[in-house]
């Protein structure tokens, strides 16, 4: 999604949450200048044409199934494997990671903010990285600690040009944004972005009681994204309406 398109959404969320515009584009030059500096002794890592490529690669033309962390996800991905063709791409957001890891499947893109629920996340998406995961990392406003404790791992661990930078503001030298607000809904934004022949979404619960205030807020919000992209998609699918 062009940043012009994204912008109005994205003074929506700042104004509905009070969260802070300049905080989120000091954290995005942050990530950017880490960057900068792998980038003095290694030229070729972090190339933009060859993170579109990436992306291009797992994502266009091919069956994805997005995965989101709620309670639901490891009886969902265990249901929806029985009835898989075996060719699917699998994008994780954050925690949902660890769970299909749990299950034995390496996601193949992860979408993540690293401020999962269980500090092992982050570890676990360090893991899926060794083993061929394609990593969204995502700065925002209130995870710059995240960020400055894991990146040293990512970058020093995994495949040049395995780790894509995001962020929800204007994105500044270096990093992407796709659009989406939470990692939910980004999976979803990215595999529109890239046009994906299908997209089925399992392991989202809009309405979970269990959550805090912010939390329930946050996914209000992803649920109203989501179908932003739905009503001109209709390829994307919730598991639910497959059954």
């Amino acid at each position: 999604m062009d940043y012009n398109e994204w912008e109005p959404l994205y003074r929506i969320i700042l104004k509905r949450f009070g969260f802070s515009e300049a905080s989120d584009l000091k954290t995005a030059e942050w990530l950017s200048t880490v960057y900068k500096g792998v980038q003095r002794s290694n030229p070729e890592f972090g190339k933009k044409e060859i993170a579109i490529a990436s992306l291009k690669d797992k994502i266009a033309d091919r069956n994805i199934v997005i995965c989101g962390n709620a309670p639901t996800l490891e009886t969902e991905f265990r249901s929806f494997s029985q009835e898989a063709k075996g060719n699917e791409i699998y994008i994780a957001a954050d925690g949902a990671a660890t769970v299909l890891i749990k299950n034995k499947k390496v996601p193949d893109v992860i979408v993540t903010d690293l401020d999962g629920k269980h500090p092992n996340d982050a570890i676990k998406e360090i893991e899926a990285a060794d083993k061929g995961a394609l990593l969204l990392i995502h700065a925002h406003g209130d995870n710059e600690d995240k960020l400055e404790k894991y990146m040293p791992a990512f970058l020093n661990r995994i495949n040049e040009n395995a780790v894509i930078p995001t962020c929800q503001c204007r994105p500044p030298e270096h990093l992407f944004n796709f659009g989406g607000f939470t990692d939910g809904d980004r999976c979803v934004f990215l595999a529109d972005e890239f046009g994906a022949a299908t997209v089925t979404i399992i392991g989202f619960d809009f309405e979970d009681p269990n959550v805090k205030t912010l939390k329930k807020k946050k996914l209000e919000c992803a649920e109203q994204l989501i179908q932003i992209i739905r009503q001109k998609n209709d390829r994307i699918k919730f598991f639910s309406e497959l059954e």
